[in-house]
Order: structure tokens, then sequence, then C-alpha cells
């Protein structure tokens, strides 16, 4: 009897396994026949799935924050503070950091590629244009401005850690940050904080 193949879960475990061939190789230089060596498929069968490189990571981005979301909402099923939200939202970046590590260095290294055809659609924007509001939401936070400043902090620090320019762990920067907006907050809003009972 002939094997029943999920082709479906069968595409998205190939997705899995590319991501760390885009972070090993790069996304400018790794090709199809490159891709299916390091799968261990053929190329016939890898261009079966998807049509070209560029298909296989816009899928891939999908596919990672598709299950970033899903991980971070997990996270915050029982938080019941924005604090807590937060601070669990730091622990999981914590925890996952070599993934996010790898995560930048491939979409920095997209982004140089297709800068270079301002025809060519970014996936980058779409995707944060997307998932920016929807982790804001998750988290509690109602200002678009600490939000984007959030990330962009955490970026940087992730940057930071890449390059060996900082002496503090990541997971100092992490604490260091999640005082500041609590401060922030204290100063700016404190009918947030008071309604958290984070006084007491």
């Amino acid at each position: 009897m002939p094997k029943i193949v999920d082709h479906d879960q069968y595409r998205r475990e190939l997705l899995n396994r590319c991501f760390d061939l885009f972070a090993e190789k790069g996304y400018s230089t790794i090709t199809m026949r490159q891709i299916a060596k390091g799968l261990d498929v053929s190329t016939g069968t890898l261009y079966h799935y998807f049509s070209s490189k560029e298909a296989i990571f816009e899928q891939l981005v999908e596919e990672m924050i598709q299950q970033d979301m899903l991980q971070v909402s997990n996270e915050m099923a029982t938080a019941k503070t924005v604090s807590d939200r937060i601070k669990r939202g730091f622990e999981f970046v914590e925890r996952k950091q070599d993934y996010f590590f790898k995560q930048l260095l491939i979409f920095t290294d997209y982004y140089q590629q297709i800068r270079q055809d301002s025809n060519q659609p970014n996936i980058l924007e779409r995707v944060c244009e997307r998932i920016q509001p929807k982790i804001s939401e998750i988290m509690g936070i109602t200002d678009p401005q600490i939000a984007e400043f959030i990330f962009t902090f955490v970026d940087g620090i992730c940057v930071s850690q890449i390059y060996g320019c900082s002496a503090a762990s990541f997971s100092t920067h992490l604490q260091l940050l999640f005082k500041m907006l609590m401060a922030y907050f204290e100063k700016y809003d404190p009918s947030l904080l008071e309604s958290e009972n984070l006084h007491s």
C-alpha cells in the first residue's frame, strides 16, 4: 500500500529545516541546489514544494512569525498585568536568544539583498506592519511609540550581543529595560501601575 504523504505538513517540515541553512549560508549566497542538499532531498522535490529561494524565504518568515506569535500568546495566557506580560515577553526572548540572533542575521542579509531591487516587495515590512500591533495588544501596551521603542531596543541589544560589543549579558540588558519601562509608566501613566497594585 503506497505511503500517504501529508504534503502541507511535509512542506512545513522542510521550511523549519531551512532556518538553520539560511542562518549558516546566508540568504544572499545560498542556492536552491545547496538548500536541497542541506535538506537531503532532490532539487526536483524542492521545486515541487517551492518555486524559488524567495518563495522558501517568504513562507519561512510567515511560518516563523505564526509560531512566534502562538508561543508569545501562550506565555501571556495567565498574566494579569501589563508589567507581568512585559516581563514574560522578555523572559521568552531571553530563553530563545540564539534563535532570535539567527533570525536577525538572516533578516539583515535578506534586506541587504532585496534593497538592490526596489521593485521587489519586502516581506519584512509587511510582516512588521501586521505583527507589531498584535504583540502590543497581547502585552497590553497601548502607546504605539512605546511598543516600537521596545522592539527597537531589543533588536539593538541583540545586535550588540552578536557583535560582542557589550560587556553586560543579554539578561542584564533586558532587566534594565524592564526597570526603565516601569519607571516611565510610574512617571507618565501612574494609573496603569496603580491599577495593577505594583506599589503594594
